[in-house]
Order: C-alpha cells, then structure tokens, then sequence
C-alpha cells in the first residue's frame, strides 16, 4: 500500500486527525485488504474487494477459534447485516472452499484452520501500526 507523504497541515483543508487515529485507520484498510485476500489462494491475486465478504469470513474464523461456530443468523447479529446478504456471502466462501457447513454451523475448511495465509503481512500491518499506538496506549 502506497504512503502518503502529505502532511495535514500543507492540505487546503485542516484536518485535526491525531496520529494514532490515522494509524487505527491504516490498519483497518490494510487489515480488511489482508483478511480479504486470505478468501483467494496464496497464488491469486484478489478480486474487487468486497468487505462484507471479507467481514463474514472473519466472523465465521473467530467462532470457529472460540469453540462457538455460528449458524447464518448468528454471523448476521455479529456483523449487523441482513441475513440474506450473509447467506450470500456464505454461499461464495463454500463455493470458493474457504468453509465448511456442518449441521448449519460454518467453520474453516481444515487446511485454512491450520495455517494463517499471510501471516507475515498481517504481521507487517500490526508491527507499523503498534509502532504509532504503543507511546498512546502506554500513557494510559
């Protein structure tokens, strides 16, 4: 992801949006980029992002590593989006192998469940962004 090298001052229009709030936003793009790109093998370059995708993806990986899998209702409760806008997004996942239906729970296929596609980026997007938030979140 390109940096911008624009300070906000030198903008037409002054925008008081500390440090640390810009880096929570670098890391949310980056972060939902990253997650997204985890739907594709590691050899695919991604599709146009679809952050619902990726967002319903995320939700069916954490109930899977909590122990709480969730059936379509649930995920939509989590992400607050209407159930048939993730039983469509689900349907994608499954068709693409990312996640298994078992008794209406979704959980990750098995390959996907033992390893962490990208994890040196998601590593990457968490170490530059730590580095902005850690003197913030230390004087509190």
């Amino acid at each position: 992801m390109q940096e911008h090298t624009t300070t906000p001052s030198a903008l037409p229009i002054a925008l008081a949006i500390p440090a640390e709030r810009r880096a929570i936003a670098r890391m949310f793009t980056e972060l939902t980029l990253a997650f997204h790109a985890t739907i594709f093998p590691i050899d695919q370059p991604p599709t146009e992002v679809d952050a619902n995708l990726a967002l319903v993806a995320v939700a069916v990986m954490l109930g899977h590593a909590d122990g709480l899998p969730m059936n379509a209702s649930q995920i939509a409760a989590y992400v607050q989006m209407p159930r048939s806008t993730v039983l469509k997004r689900l349907s994608v996942l499954l068709e693409r192998g990312l996640i298994l239906r078992i008794k209406d729970k979704y959980y990750l296929e098995p390959v996907r469940a033992a390893t962490v596609p990208h994890l040196d980026r998601f590593t990457l997007i968490l170490s530059k962004g730590f580095a902005v938030l850690g003197p913030y979140l230390s004087e509190l």
